[in-house]
């Protein structure tokens, strides 16, 4: 014969680890819908699809052999100057049609900024503008010229 009172304590073993399963997704849940920053890639699919075209406008942009330098200084408060330099592989100024800046904060969505650069001298294209926040930014530099846009990627810091 089956003694009951022993036996009583089986189905609440089964439920309290079903409650322990169920208080840890609830956690994880809990942590995956607080934690996440917004940030996400827009337009991936397409992306995707047009590497083999990013690819070989890599190729082109590494034949043209032109040479960046960039200088970003705080002018007070939330102000930068950025400054950037264009040369080509021997040395010579570069003058794209249009250059542009942008700034994008690779830990915050909904701060990227995007500047057009003026022309100060051969070469050289610079402009001023406030940044809503210090710390880390990826600074993209975009020259556009008859054969393409060219593109250098930095990462800097805005103390």
């Amino acid at each position: 014969m089956i003694d009951r009172r022993r036996l009583g304590w089986g189905p609440w073993v089964f439920v309290a680890m079903f409650a322990v399963i169920l208080a840890a997704n609830g956690i994880m849940m809990a942590f995956a819908f607080t934690s996440w920053t917004g940030l996400e890639t827009l337009g991936a699919y397409d992306k995707g699809i047009a590497y083999n075209r990013t690819l070989e406008a890599a190729r082109a942009q590494r034949a043209l052999g032109w040479q960046v330098e960039s200088e970003i200084v705080s002018t007070g408060g939330q102000g930068v100057r950025i400054e950037i330099t264009l040369r080509d592989s021997q040395g010579a100024a570069v003058r794209p049609d249009r250059v542009r800046a942008r700034l994008i904060r690779p830990t915050h969505s909904g701060h990227d900024t995007t500047v057009t650069l003026a022309k100060r001298a051969a070469g050289r294209y610079g402009a001023d503008l406030v940044l809503p926040l210090r710390g880390q930014w990826d600074l993209l530099i975009l020259a556009e010229h008859p054969g393409g846009v060219y593109q250098a990627r930095r990462r800097v810091v805005i103390e």
